[in-house]
């Protein structure tokens, strides 16, 4: 070897390695997002009449309007994004207290999907097979006036 390939190999050699791009902060629930599709039990189910609409806030609340209905339904929420896939507790508020309901959820884009078992175990994946417990629904992010 001549003195300008040892040269060469030993900047190859002393070089610092590429460093893994800094993770990605996994999209986040906060917002209000717009009904779209709503599969249950392997069946897909009517919006309400009017919509409905979910609005998720930083402190963990969650409020539901549905249809027409005079007051929105009330509830609370907490959410593990770094799951795979993200899990979701949703807890509605009936009378002072709720089931907890136990899902999982993704964002791409502008697009919500949660699934969610409404009672028994969490869901492994983005289904609702004909007679299970299981509803899939999809939702957009609303566009903001």
């Amino acid at each position: 070897m001549n003195v300008n390939s040892l040269l060469i190999l030993a900047v190859v050699v002393a070089a610092p390695a590429k460093k893994d791009p800094p993770a990605k902060e996994p999209a986040s629930l906060v917002g209000d997002w717009v009904g779209e599709t709503t599969v249950a039990a392997g069946m897909v189910k009517p919006a309400p009449e009017g919509g409905i609409t979910f609005t998720f806030t930083a402190d963990g609340k969650l409020i539901v309007r549905e249809g027409n209905r005079d007051k929105p339904e009330d509830g609370t929420y907490t959410a593990d994004p770094k799951k795979k896939p993200a899990e979701i507790d949703l807890v509605p508020v009936l009378n002072g207290k709720g089931p907890t309901l136990q899902g999982i959820y993704k964002i791409e884009g502008d697009t919500l999907t949660l699934c969610f078992a409404l009672g028994g175990e969490r869901p492994k994946e983005f289904a609702s097979p004909a007679g299970s417990a299981v509803m899939l629904m999809t939702c957009k992010r609303a566009k903001k006036e």
